[in-house]
């Protein structure tokens, strides 16, 4: 992450390394900052951009040199596309193109020119999209012996005619791509690094840092609370488990008419698939099994450093899934923390065993709202690939809160459907349940099966098993690995939550 970011107005010295323009598709003629830098370029930038084959298409950049008294060395030319076509994702894109040029032409220092994004009418929502892709561009994760950690931009100076206008936009892009960034680092890390117990004390230095209330349970904690299904998981483990609960604004909705969000996340350090173990191909991502923890974190660090106006509990059940002598098995059935039973079709379907018993304990705070993440299906992936998450629930207005927030974070939600035929295809034959219905619809009805522990409380699933992780490296802003999905769309849900206090906390 860039440490030193700056407000400053559109003054140019000569002496800035390189300065990035945006710029829109069909529009040659530079105006405001940009005609400033073109006049002390002595036209140089308007006669490139008119002689050569830079179109502003989304993400295309240019980078022209220059030697004037008082020019910047080199101006960074960014396409943002056509004024009608924006979206967030190409704004972040945009964004992650730019920064992604100017660290591979070993440049410390950038000046970025903001008011072509501010002239929009949504100009503060573009703005915090092109600067969360930017610093995203810049993570880097890398355990090798030796490496060169002087690469990427150190000084960031964003500039603008009235260095005040950007401020709102420019904290919270900057909260939230730490935190993505956080949340990368914990789902890159070895599971060797981040056992169960390693993880709890992640959270509790994190709660540390930012006035949050932490609890860590271990197993006898968890026994008391009978919580079978975590105990059973993580049976198979050298690593004992950990329960992590962690509190923003404790007691804020008896103070205040604000609503109670409870967030719960898978917190699964390895999964081997258990006696069910999965194929030895791509065994080594279940070390990001984890991630839907890692973004309960990662957004609630956010909602401290943001001061959200609600009241958040965040609740991460925190195993090993290998197999020993002593681990469950198939055809064993659990008695979750609710006191309803699950037959274990499937060692590989534990996340939603997990979950089946944070989500029951979640009720014991009363939450107006309850959201889940997890990395639950790998037929998630299937069905909407490696940039959409799939969400389920029993609020049709919460769903909807949350697809718009996926579509202003550019972290994209898709609703599948929940109705009694897939809670059917769960029902158990000597249990109330069983943990795998079959291959089909199996995305749903995992979900089918933890819509069984929430009772009445409004509640939305998203299953992040496709977009927490890539391969693909075509998107600007993220490298292979960990992508830290879901923070950004977590903090603009709550956002939108807590907007809709009344409506969502009812009469006092």
């Amino acid at each position: 992450m860039i440490k030193n970011i700056v407000n400053a107005p559109v003054e140019f010295s000569g002496k800035e390394d390189v300065v990035v323009l945006p710029l829109f598709q069909g529009h040659r003629e530079l105006k405001g900052p940009g005609k400033k830098i073109d006049v002390l370029c002595r036209s140089g930038v308007s006669a490139y951009i008119r002689k050569s084959r830079f179109t502003p298409k989304t993400a295309e950049t240019a980078l022209v040199g220059f030697d004037f008294p008082k020019a910047p060395h080199h101006v960074l030319l960014v396409g943002l596309g056509e004024r009608r076509s924006l979206s967030p994702e190409r704004m972040a894109a945009a964004g992650g193109s730019a920064s992604k040029t100017v660290k591979s032409r070993g440049f410390s220092s950038c000046h970025l020119v903001i008011d072509p994004l501010l002239d929009l009418d949504d100009g503060e929502d573009a703005l915090r999209a092109f600067l969360k892709g930017f610093l995203l561009a810049q993570y880097t994760f890398s355990l090798k012996s030796t490496r060169d950690d002087r690469r990427g931009v150190k000084r960031l100076v964003i500039l603008s005619d009235d260095p005040r206008k950007p401020a709102g936009a420019l904290k919270t892009s900057r909260v939230v791509a730490e935190y993505t960034c956080y949340v990368r680092d914990l789902v890159n890390r070895p599971a060797a690094d981040l056992t169960p117990r390693r993880m709890a004390e992640e959270a509790k230095d994190l709660a540390g840092d930012h006035g949050l209330e932490c609890r860590l349970m271990g197993r006898r904690e968890m026994e008391k609370l009978g919580m079978g299904a975590v105990l059973s998981v993580a049976r198979g483990s050298v690593n004992d488990p950990r329960f992590i609960e962690l509190h923003y604004n404790k007691g804020a909705k008896a103070r205040e008419r604000c609503p109670k969000v409870c967030l719960v996340g898978k917190g699964v350090t390895f999964d081997s698939g258990g006696i069910s173990i999965k194929p030895w191909q791509n065994m080594n991502e279940m070390k990001g099994d984890m991630a839907g923890g890692a973004v309960v974190m990662g957004a609630m660090a956010a909602a401290s450093r943001l001061r959200l106006p609600v009241e958040i509990v965040g609740l991460i059940p925190c195993v090993e899934n290998m197999p020993d002598g002593t681990a469950f098995r198939p055809g064993d059935v659990v008695v979750t923390h609710s006191g309803k039973t699950i037959e274990v079709i499937s060692t590989d379907a534990e996340g939603r065993l997990i979950l089946a018993d944070a989500l029951s304990y979640s009720l014991r705070f009363k939450p107006d709202v309850l959201l889940d993440v997890a990395t639950l299906t790998g037929s998630v992936s299937i069905a909407l690939g490696t940039r959409i998450a799939g969400a389920v629930g029993n609020n049709q207005h919460l769903i909807d809160l949350l697809i718009a927030a996926g579509r202003a974070a550019a972290e994209p939600v898709w609703q599948l459907p929940l109705d009694e035929s897939f809670t059917e295809m769960i029902k158990g034959d000597i249990s109330d349940y069983k943990n795998f219905a079959g291959r089909d619809g199996s995305t749903i009805t995992a979900a089918a099966l933890l819509g069984e522990f929430v009772g009445n409380t409004p509640w939305v699933h998203v299953d992040i098993a496709g977009t927490s992780w890539t391969q693909d490296t075509k998107i600007p802003y993220q490298i292979k690995g960990a992508t830290g999905y879901g923070v950004d769309l977590t903090v603009r849900f709550l956002g939108l939550v807590a907007r809709e206090a009344a409506e969502l906390t009812g009469p006092r």
